[in-house]
């Protein structure tokens, strides 16, 4: 409990010392894209090598993918029911933010040294599953109501997924486990240390894009958001730790995945689909706040 109530600790001051330098005119929003570029296309690729180095492939993977698929399909059903009587934009903030979770660029991070391998891998399949429901469902409700008529696309759903380094790294990695194959020394010395700064520069880029100018108009959404979100949340904990027969170390993997503030793309997508991107941002920042919190709390309660 201590490991991770300092890691808890040292996250928040990395995320704040991000905000404080943004605040001070050092850094600028516009300097997360290179952040980024190099999370996406380094350090996430070296963190998901070097966590699933020692992947011993087992069939209750499976079930963490289709944990992360059901979790996805509840929170989108429950969100659509939350938002019908809403506007177009309260339908939009529900439909990407309410379903999907920051699981490369911040939970990830925050487990890392926290997860037995097993664990690291459960997270990884999870992630996968929310990358569908992501890039293929939310995407495609959301042209559907935006009069599109695009519907399902299966090009752009591949595209979305196996174009992003880090799923890459996460499918080449469990195709090595499959046939026994270990990369060489030197290749995960090298993931190893770029793994490392990965946490680093994700909660430094995070507390850069961090916001607080909470309007009041939404507060009562972001109340009704959060509690209905992590009230779902934790029954589907309390049903994965109680009826699905995993393991202690992915048990506890999954359970603290489950309170992951929401995607950090959402904002992105919620924008691009004619929503208030200013709102699914804000939203995203207190999640933030928040997810750090219950993810605590609920490591604390699966140890």
């Amino acid at each position: 409990m201590s490991n991770v109530f300092t890691q808890t600790v040292v996250y928040l001051a990395l995320l704040f010392l991000g905000y404080g330098f943004k605040r001070a005119g050092i850094f600028k929003v516009e300097d997360t894209k290179f952040l980024k570029s190099v999370i996406l296309y380094i350090t996430m690729p070296a963190t998901a090598v070097n966590g699933l180095k020692d992947l011993e492939l087992q069939p209750s993977f499976l079930w963490c993918f289709l944990i992360g698929f059901v979790t996805c399909a509840v929170l989108l059903a429950v969100g659509m029911a939350a938002s019908r009587k809403g506007d177009a934009d309260e339908k939009l903030q529900y439909l990407f933010s309410f379903n999907s979770f920051n699981v490369g660029n911040f939970a990830i991070p925050f487990l890392t040294g926290l997860i037995s391998t097993n664990g690291f891998a459960a997270l990884c399949l999870f992630d996968i599953a929310v990358a569908i429901f992501l890039y293929g469902v939310d995407y495609s409700l959301a042209e559907n109501r935006k009069g599109n008529g695009g519907g399902f696309s299966a090009s752009l759903l591949l595209k979305k997924i196996f174009c992003s380094p880090v799923t890459d790294a996460y499918l080449i990695m469990i195709v090595l486990a499959a046939v026994h194959f270990r990369l060489p020394e030197p290749v995960l010395k090298l993931a190893n240390v770029a793994g490392n700064a990965n946490a680093f520069l994700a909660m430094l880029s995070i507390g850069i894009l961090f916001e607080w100018n909470l309007d009041r108009k939404n507060r009562k959404m972001l109340l009704k958001f959060f509690s209905l979100r992590y009230a779902v949340l934790i029954v589907l904990d309390a049903a994965v730790v109680f009826f699905v027969p995993f393991s202690q170390d992915i048990r506890q993997a999954i359970c603290v995945l489950m309170m992951a503030p929401v995607a950090s793309i959402a904002p992105l997508l919620t924008e691009n689909a004619g929503g208030d991107g200013a709102k699914a941002a804000q939203i995203n920042s207190i999640g933030i706040l928040l997810g750090i919190l219950m993810m605590m709390i609920m490591y604390a309660l699966t140890v």
